[in-house]
């Protein structure tokens, strides 16, 4: 008896602290963002220079519009979503730059770590408890390695994109909420998902992929509870309205500047590939092989005793690979389209990962309950099954050589060492390098190490090669030091010999692998037309005046990224811009007669309307969470 109350009190004091032993796991997952140092690998290092563009801006007293801090100049947070780099921006700008760059990114990836767990805890605690709910979520950060396009630590934490797995977050924290609003309705427990939805949108615009289909399952499942009829619906509809409205200010300009984009996809997997990696190989990159042939069992489980969240769990876990197939867009005769390549619909291999360890984790609960309470043929039915499914994975050839498809990499960029002295190279040559930009390059046009200059300078840039974090379609990359010098670089810092026409600037320091040499710096505007000349008076982010003389219309270059929302006046007439190509970059030209030209960046289509929408959208959700539900009147005659 005594042994009994003593396991009861032990259940509910894991209760009360497993949601703050979730957070914990999560943030050990990198224990050193708790002393301030954050991986330098990859995207990590982009994300960081983004900070400190983004920093300008809040500056500035603007969230998006153009900067010239990096390319030829681009309009910021117009192709990727703002909110994290608006977040680490906010930390460092907040706490006065005493945490230093390194210090505020690892505030806001403790966060994503936290968080990220605290959801997939939330989320799996009704199906599995908490106990094991803290099993699968120690599965998912410690013994799942992830993979390419699939979520998990390898493409979180070495390929540093969180970003992508904070949306993720997001979007599993709003689920949890849901059924909530589904089944008792109500402007309280409609504010949580939405607003959550609409933060998973600001991160990530595969939210809105994301989002949707896993929701209207939960529609389908909770109707009945709902009451039936239009209530589920109308709810989830309320819900959806919320998150999009308050992202509308950033998702309706990024969806109206698709045609601008740059197309980087993915296409769908067979479904003969996922069908045979249930039972044999890998089913999802980087996640144990054991756990599909589990999760089978699991599902028939959550399915018979896990009530409406299981049953969902189940659906969402299925539909959700079945989706990174080619299956449901050839039934529509879209599994070639490019649309679908460009939403890159593996990514919800992301989710799936995730709850294919929640089902595989039941699967063991069910047979631990059922040992414990002595239930003979059902533990004995269950481990038949689970035996009988490790048997045909093990069969089949069981985990690929290394244990994913995915060959091992080194991310960390450099030793602890190599990064002392590239701080002090910096130190000691900065004088040396003018206050032009910086170019950065490495022979491998994926290679980002370098971008870790950008924090520690806060100096404009302009990497050589892919630049990944948005998909602006201006970028480009360039080696000739002369369309260097009109780009306003006056150095390069590279970590690897020289190739090409760099090889024969002048060195002005060298550290290690390290070194920078000189560029010369040339005019970002030329006059193109014969015994014309073309002044800048002043270069502003978001306004340049130019003064032209001439013996007539002036033709000018102006070594600048196109973008639409640039228009040009003369004495309040408008002067056509025209894009150009250069090399590969695309800039922008101009004619006009002598006199002084103004150009301006204006608002992307869309950004009013949608902006407004956004306000009225806060004011609305201010409006529900403050005021108090109306009480039923009673008439003085009633009883």
């Amino acid at each position: 008896m005594y042994m009994a109350h003593g396991m009861d009190m032990g259940v509910k004091d894991l209760g009360r602290w497993a949601p703050l032993l979730a957070v914990l796991l999560g943030t050990l997952a990198w224990p050193s963002v708790w002393w301030g140092s954050p991986p330098h690998s990859a995207d990590h290092n982009v994300h960081l220079a983004n900070a400190v563009e983004a920093e300008l801006l809040l500056r500035s007293g603007r969230l998006v519009g153009w900067s010239d801090f990096q390319f030829a100049g681009h309009p910021v947070h117009a192709f990727y979503p703002p909110l994290a780099n608006l977040c680490v921006a906010s930390v460092h700008l907040l706490t006065g730059g005493l945490l230093g760059w390194d210090g505020s990114y690892c505030v806001v990836l403790g966060v994503f770590l936290g968080g990220f767990a605290l959801a997939l805890f939330v989320l799996l605690r009704p199906v599995l408890g908490p106990f094991w709910a803290l099993v699968a979520l120690g599965l998912c950060l410690f013994v799942d390695r992830g993979g390419t396009y699939a979520g998990g630590r390898h493409w979180y934490l070495d390929m540093g994109v969180w970003p992508f797995g904070a949306s993720v977050a997001l979007v599993l924290a709003a689920l949890a909420r849901l059924p909530d609003c589904l089944v008792r309705g109500g402007r309280g427990e409609a504010l949580v998902p939405g607003v959550l939805l609409g933060l998973a949108l600001l991160t990530h615009p595969f939210a809105l992929v994301l989002f949707f289909p896993m929701a209207a399952l939960q529609v389908a499942v909770f109707w009945r509870e709902a009451g039936g009829g239009l209530h589920a619906p109308r709810r989830w509809l309320a819900v959806s309205a919320l998150g999009l409205g308050l992202a509308a200010w950033w998702l309706l300009p990024f969806l109206l500047r698709g045609s601008q984009a740059e197309h980087v996809g993915a296409m769908p997997q067979s479904l003969g590939r996922l069908w045979s990696g249930v039972w044999g190989g890998e089913l999802v990159p980087g996640l144990p092989g054991w756990v599909g042939p589990l999760a089978v069992v699991g599902s028939g489980v959550a399915w018979w005793k896990g009530g409406s969240r299981g049953r969902w769990l189940v659906l969402a876990t299925w539909g959700a690979l079945l989706l990174t197939t080619e299956a449901p867009y050839w039934l529509l005769g879209l599994e070639k389209h490019r649309a679908i390549e460009g939403v890159q619909v593996v990514r919800f291999r992301a989710v799936g990962r995730l709850f294919l360890v929640g089902l595989a984790v039941l699967s063991v609960r069910e047979l631990a309950h059922a040992l414990r309470a002595r239930r003979g043929w059902e533990a004995g039915a269950l481990g038949l099954l689970l035996c009988a499914g490790l048997g045909v994975w093990r069969l089949r050839g069981g985990e690929p050589p290394g244990g994913t498809s995915e060959p091992p990499k080194r991310f960390q960029c450099y030793t602890a060492e190599e990064e002392a002295g590239l701080a002090r190279l910096l130190r000691e040559s900065g004088p040396r390098m003018g206050q032009g930009r910086l170019a950065l390059y490495n022979p491998s046009a994926h290679h980002h190490c370098l971008l870790l200059a950008v924090p520690w300078l806060e100096r404009p840039f302009f990497k050589v090669g892919y630049t990944p974090a948005t998909v602006f379609g201006g970028k480009f990359s360039t080696l000739e030091p002369r369309m260097l010098g009109h780009l306003g670089v006056t150095a390069v810092l590279m970590d690897a010999p020289a190739e090409g026409p760099l090889a024969g600037l002048p060195v002005l320091a060298r550290w290690g692998r390290f070194e920078v040499r000189e560029v010369r710096q040339l005019p970002r505007v030329n006059a193109s037309t014969p015994d014309a000349a073309a002044e800048v008076l002043s270069w502003e982010d978001e306004a340049v005046r130019l003064r032209l003389s001439g013996p007539g219309a002036t033709g000018v270059l102006l070594w600048m990224g196109w973008a639409p929302e640039w228009e040009a006046t003369r004495e309040g007439q408008a002067v056509p811009l025209e894009p150009a190509l250069v090399e590969g970059a695309r800039l922008m030209t101009l004619q006009a007669d002598p006199g002084e030209v103004v150009l301006r960046f204006g608002a992307s289509r869309g950004a009013r309307p949608a902006a407004l929408l956004s306000v009225l959208t806060v004011l609305v959700a201010a409006w529900a969470a403050l005021s108090r539900p109306r009480r039923p009147s009673v008439s003085a005659g009633s009883s």
